[in-house]
């Protein structure tokens, strides 16, 4: 018998519709043809607000961040930070609701303080800043996994003047990662035009931090007599295609990313950072900002690796300042995570100002603020 021809046409419209909607296309995690450059317009998250890191000590984080390597500061240098606490400190109270793992969360007492890091805004205001939160009086143990490990981070600086800046840093006897003590040329960096010269040290708390000077200076909306021009936030995963996916998913579409399509494997890059073994990138600019977000995929690496608690220092966490952070809650929710706070729900840090914190597959977390959208009951 011969088939109708209409009707097959309306069958297989039929099936294709079905097919779509229980089969929706993937949304490519990477998009781009080549690493990013210059800045990325805001979206639905504005800018980076920080590199939240939890600390051993906010006198020493000072010390090295802003007298050594010139970050700014908020509030006068000898200004007294006491710790406070849920009752005379309200305002850091998210992090008292979301310590882990111990009996007493709200017996912790805590301290932050802000350093900004010049030319990582578009217009040379609102920079990114690191806010070293020092957390006592609940337990905690120090967090410092190997490069490789996922769930490891660090920060990533473009200065002006390395030598001079290695030079004070080795004065202060800071431990130098990098093979030799000395700064190494990097042949090629994707996303970086120019000759690179780099070395990687530690922070107070061990914290790897990453000098770089590109010759010739990148275009950057740090003031003229700032040594620092600018900043990468660099983030080691278990799976790189889950991980971007993750922060791709919450942060939405205007995170675009550049994936590398083999593994690398440098001898430079071995002596740069310490390290050994092959590797793959892929790398996102933050909405609102020059920042770019790198992610690394070591292929032999730890599997049983550690996933730390928020509270323990060397613990690390970005920020997305949102245009209103309602807009990812239902993505938190789609994706079965719960939020670090009592209530799985954003918390008021402010009369006007809400945030919450999520972890990522890796031990990495992200915290998404909103200002001025809604008002404390």
């Amino acid at each position: 018998m011969q088939k109708d021809p209409l009707r097959l046409f309306l069958f297989i419209v039929l099936i294709s519709v079905f097919s779509a909607a229980v089969c929706p296309a993937q949304t490519p995690w990477a998009i781009l043809d080549a690493p990013p450059t210059g800045v990325a317009p805001p979206g639905e998250v504005l800018r980076p607000g920080h590199l939240g890191r939890e600390i051993g000590n906010v006198e020493l984080m000072i010390h090295f961040y802003h007298d050594l390597l010139g970050m700014g500061l908020l509030g006068p240098r000898s200004a007294p930070r006491p710790f406070g606490s849920k009752d005379t400190n309200p305002a850091l109270l998210e992090f008292v609701q979301m310590g882990q793992g111990v009996p007493n969360p709200m017996d912790a007492r805590n301290r932050a303080v802000i350093l900004s890091i010049p030319g990582t805004s578009i217009s040379g205001g609102m920079d990114m800043a690191v806010e070293a939160i020092e957390i006592k009086n609940i337990e905690s143990r120090p967090y410092r996994p190997a490069m490789s490990d996922p769930g490891a981070s660090y920060l990533k600086l473009y200065v002006r003047e390395l030598d001079k800046i290695l030079g004070i840093l080795k004065d202060e006897l800071v431990p130098v990662i990098t093979a030799g003590g000395e700064p190494v040329t990097l042949t090629d960096y994707p996303g970086i035009e120019g000759k690179v010269r780099a070395v990687f040290v530690r922070d107070p708390d061990g914290y790897p931090v990453a000098l770089m000077e590109v010759t010739p200076s990148p275009a950057s909306t740090a003031p003229a007599e700032s040594n620092i021009l600018g900043a990468r936030v660099s983030m080691v995963a278990d799976d790189l295609e889950t991980t971007c996916r993750w922060f791709q998913n919450l942060v939405g579409p205007d995170l675009q990313f550049w994936a590398s399509s083999e593994y690398i494997g440098d001898k430079t890059y071995v002596d740069w950072t310490g390290t050994s073994g092959r590797f793959r990138m892929a790398m996102a600019l933050i909405p609102g900002s020059p920042v770019m977000m790198e992610f690394i995929e070591y292929k032999d690496h730890l599997k049983n690796f550690v996933r730390p608690h928020i509270q323990d220092p060397g613990t690390a966490h970005i920020l997305f300042m949102s245009k209103d952070v309602d807009i990812v809650m239902p993505r938190i929710k789609a994706a079965g995570l719960h939020t670090l706070s009592a209530t799985d729900a954003p918390v008021f840090i402010g009369p006007t100002t809400r945030s919450f914190f999520v972890p990522n597959p890796d031990g990495f977390w992200a915290e998404f603020m909103d200002h001025g959208v809604k008002k404390k009951p």
